[in-house]
């Protein structure tokens, strides 16, 4: 608190110590003396005391004026600045006319969060200036324009000229050329880098900069109309809020055909979102609804629906999860008051394992397998010969299919190596009772080398397509 009221501390200190002079050196009587002399001037003490008071006070006022002036300087710079990096912040960098610039850049420094977990946020803090100084002095080098730090390790700029490949491959190998050292540590440091001149260029930069974020090859990259880089994710919320608000989360169902009775077996349950008599499809709202803790919702919703299409069916069909579903144990508990609830439909179920390739612990699944299969519920796993690498983790699983992943099946025809491989799976199925499925099947000719490889079923547009609960045959 006494730091807030330094200067007045000092003054008051300042009139205490010549105070304590004064009157050692008798200068009361001497200033006495003095306002009689000039008595004609009609000065007395009381004047001469407040001129002094007036003269300390004035000096006193125009200090915090300039006191007052100093830290407005320093707060309009603030508000401008990034205070960790000193580069121009967001704010400013939204006050530039994008219709006045040609294209707009955005560029982060790739996996700078490795970098905060190996040095700590206070060292990773110091590289970070460091990268962006080093980074904002390339960019005004280059092309003359101030460099904006968005946030965290994302920076931007504007650019007017055409030859923006060619700046920015040069600006990208002058800065990766730079080693950054922090105490003892020394690293260099690579950038991901997008550009757009299609309006709103900041958010079609954005979108260029999230596909290079998840390309293994690209690291500078334009904005392409042409391409969708991704979904708008928060847009994509509000319909799933509305769809499970609205009951629009609905089941539709693919008939899996028998290869050897040659018709329809059982049905895959599917799930989409219904908005304005269109289906929307999973790749669209799964990721999302993962990322903001809403997938379970739709799990939920999609197995009441099923369970209800087919209690008055006596057909077979299935109905996926993944890993996160085995590890929520609401979603869990949900499933096997199902399953004890409708005993029946238990038994015509299969519950098929998705995202395979993200199993953390097999025991986990190894143990709900063994709970489900006390009702009955077969069990299949998806994506075999592309997720799974253990088969002996496969056997402990216990399945009653396996479901050959699409993307070994789309390239059969005339690849001697995938039918060698679909032939070491059948063989491994048979072995081991399990009953196989293709998927992706599209046309006869592959229909009929899946058939010559003993493979028990098909699942594919040659045969059905997702339809829902009206538009099929139960």
């Amino acid at each position: 608190m006494l730091k807030n009221h330094k200067d007045e501390l000092i003054l008051l200190s300042t009139i205490l110590i010549i105070s304590i002079v004064l009157i050692s050196l008798d200068s009361f009587e001497y200033l006495y003396n003095l306002s009689r002399k000039y008595e004609h001037f009609q000065l007395d003490e009381f004047f001469v005391i407040f001129i002094a008071i007036s003269i300390c006070t004035t000096f006193y006022a125009l200090k915090k004026y300039f006191d007052l002036k100093k830290v407005k300087n320093r707060l309009n710079f603030c508000n401008q600045r990034d205070t960790l990096t000193e580069l121009k912040n967001h704010e400013e960098f939204f006050k530039v006319c994008e219709s006045q610039k040609k294209y707009l850049i955005l560029l982060n420094i790739i996996d700078f969060t490795n970098f905060n977990k190996h040095l700590g946020f206070k060292k990773a803090d110091e590289l970070l200036r460091k990268a962006a100084l080093c980074l904002r002095d390339i960019v005004y080098e280059e092309i003359k324009e101030p460099t904006y730090r968005i946030y965290g390790d994302e920076f931007a700029f504007y650019y007017d000229k055409d030859n923006i490949k060619e700046v920015l491959e040069s600006l990208k190998s002058k800065f990766e050329e730079r080693l950054f050292e922090v105490d003892s540590y020394k690293f260099y440091m690579h950038l991901n880098i997008a550009y757009s001149n299609t309006k709103p260029k900041y958010l079609t930069a954005a979108e260029a900069l999230l596909a290079i974020r998840k390309s293994i090859e690209k690291s500078i990259s334009s904005y392409n109309p042409q391409k969708i880089y991704c979904t708008n994710s928060l847009d994509m919320l509000n319909i799933i809020r509305e769809a499970l608000d609205k009951n629009q989360i609905i089941p539709v169902y693919q008939g899996i055909y028998d290869n050897n009775s040659q018709e329809i077996y059982k049905y895959e349950t599917l799930a989409r979102i219904k908005k304005d008599d269109k289906l929307i499809s999973p790749f669209e709202f799964i990721n999302v609804s993962k990322k903001f803790k809403l997938y379970h919702k739709i799990t939920h919703r999609i197995i009441e629906c099923a369970f209800n299409d087919f209690k008055d069916s006596s057909c077979e069909f299935s109905i996926n999860l993944s890993y996160i579903d085995i590890i929520n144990q609401n979603t869990c508990n949900f499933i096997f008051s199902m399953l004890k609830q409708n005993p029946q439909i238990a038994k015509r179920l299969t519950i098929e394992f998705l995202e395979t390739e993200n199993i953390a612990d097999y025991n986990i699944l190894i143990e709900f397998t063994k709970k489900i299969k006390e009702y009955g519920t077969k069990v299949a796993l998806d994506d075999f010969g592309a997720g799974y690498s253990n088969w002996n983790n496969i056997l402990k699983l216990n399945p009653d299919f396996i479901k050959i992943d699409g993307s070994i099946i789309q390239n059969l025809l005339g690849n001697a190596e995938n039918i060698n491989l679909i032939k070491l799976i059948v063989e491994f199925s048979k072995m081991n009772q399990i009953k196989t499925i293709a998927e992706f099947v599209d046309s006869k000719e592959l229909a009929n080398l899946i058939k010559e490889l003993k493979i028990d079923f098909s699942q594919g547009f040659l045969f059905a397509k997702p339809n829902e609960k009206a538009q099929i045959c139960l």
